[in-house]
């Protein structure tokens, strides 16, 4: 018989844990090398802060690094495997009597869904942030965030009934792949062999948001990866994102995250 995990409940050694409303935000350290078929009592994200691990569901089967977000509705089993290193990863759980209140329908959102938007990883690491501060704040934060980022996740799987251009798949990898360099919408047009207006015009219809946007969300969550490896200092880090220096980072991180990249490490660990 597959088990179901009640609420709040995870394989593994919490770190934090914050519940109210219905939600339920944990840091979990993941101790077990292998975690058999399951399922969970409410839907729920999962984000990768370190480490590996290797998710299969009945549909497919993911190797998933740091940075790695997974939305799971409640009718999905899954079973985990974790590589011998360490691992720790964020849950983000939602009982549906919170979201039928805001008469948000978590059932239009099937099954397990691998989310690859910066903007939907920069809202959970928001959501982390504000679950460990002790405040009259933080509670309302973390549903207002919580609202945005399901809102995202369903307008995402709306959109991939609108069939995108053949180059699409090429556009993300080279904004990607050059998001730590100054990328271009020229350079990225010439790679495309397309006009910068069309592909200006026809990136807007899709994502919402314009060229620059995009580009900085990507190298603010990949900056936000690199700080939780402490691989590097901070001044290398803003070196290696091509901020135009340390000043520069810390400026975009309290504009976007309302915290220094040094607080994000102290609330973070």
């Amino acid at each position: 018989m597959i088990k179901q995990l009640k609420e709040g409940q995870y394989f593994g050694e919490l770190n934090h844990k914050l519940s109210f409303n219905g939600i339920t935000v944990t840091d979990t350290e993941y101790t077990h090398d292998y975690v058999d078929w399951h399922s969970h009592e409410n839907p729920y994200f999962t984000f990768l802060l370190q480490g590996k691990l290797i998710e299969e569901n009945k549909k497919e089967k993911y190797t998933l690094s740091q940075g790695a977000l997974l939305f799971h509705n409640w009718q999905d089993f899954h079973r985990n495997i974790k590589p011998p290193e360490f691992t720790r990863g964020a849950h983000i759980e939602i009982n549906r009597n919170w979201a039928k209140k805001l008469n948000f329908d978590i059932a239009n959102i099937e099954g397990s869904i691998k989310v690859q938007d910066s903007f939907s990883k920069n809202l959970v690491f928001k959501i982390l942030l504000e679950s460990k501060q002790s405040d009259n704040f933080n509670q309302a934060s973390i549903e207002l965030l919580l609202l945005q980022l399901l809102s995202r996740i369903k307008e995402s799987n709306e959109k991939t009934d609108r069939k995108k251009p053949h180059w699409f798949k090429k556009l993300e990898e080279l904004i990607y792949e050059y998001s730590e360099e100054r990328i271009t919408l020229e350079q990225i047009s010439n790679e495309l062999k397309l006009h910068p207006v069309y592909l200006s015009r026809t990136f807007h219809k899709f994502y919402g948001k314009t060229f620059g946007q995009y580009c900085r969300e990507i190298r603010l969550n990949k900056t936000l990866n690199a700080i939780l490896t402490k691989k590097h200092t901070l001044t290398d880090i803003a070196y290696l994102m091509n901020y135009y220096d340390q000043s520069h980072m810390i400026l975009e991180f309290k504009k976007h995250l309302k915290y220094t990249p040094k607080e994000v490490i102290k609330i973070l660990g």
